[in-house]
């Protein structure tokens, strides 16, 4: 499997990001901290690689918008809006649609399609424990989880959602041909 390395002003972005992340988020709301360092990573992929992730944040904005504005999100925690739709997960969709797409477009082997799309289920699964689990970013509803697992605590077409959001974008922006 062969991946592309980014260049140094990514690299550079994501260690100042990392590095705010951790010092913030002890004395700010994890999610808010999250909605900066996720913004300042889209803003900054999309000033340093221009054309070459602006279709696909569109598209990944797009069903973030679909998503955030069909579910209302609202945690136990605090809640930054825009009208009904909570800028955490809007912006969290987004961001982690972009960087799974950069992901697929670097990844060299047969079959990809099928193998990122199975990582970004094992992925998706380990980050909602950890949000969960470890940065206690808890919804403030009464829903099972997915399976009984412990994860995606939610309706039931929410669940479906997350779970096939990922590929599906894949093959959206596969069928737009999005750079």
């Amino acid at each position: 499997m062969k991946i592309k390395k980014l260049n140094r002003k990514m690299k550079f972005l994501l260690l100042l990001v990392m590095f705010a992340l951790m010092f913030f988020s002890a004395i700010i709301d994890v999610k808010l901290v999250m909605i900066f360092a996720f913004s300042v990573l889209l803003i900054g992929g999309y000033i340093i690689y221009k054309e070459k992730i602006g279709q696909e944040l569109i598209v990944a904005f797009l069903v973030a918008v679909a998503i955030t504005s069909y579910y209302v999100y609202e945690y136990t925690s605090f809640n930054l809006f825009i009208g009904r739709i909570n800028l955490f997960p809007l912006i969290s969709w987004t961001f982690g649609l972009v960087i799974l797409r950069e992901i697929y477009e670097k990844v060299k082997i047969k079959y990809k399609w099928f193998f990122v799309s199975i990582l970004y289920v094992i992925v998706l699964f380990a980050l909602e424990y950890l949000g969960y689990y470890i940065l206690g970013i808890h919804l403030n509803w009464n829903y099972e989880s997915l399976f009984g697992i412990g994860i995606i605590h939610a309706p039931l077409g929410m669940k479906v959602f997350y779970v096939f959001a990922g590929p599906i974008y894949l093959l959206i922006t596969d069928y737009l041909r999005t750079k």
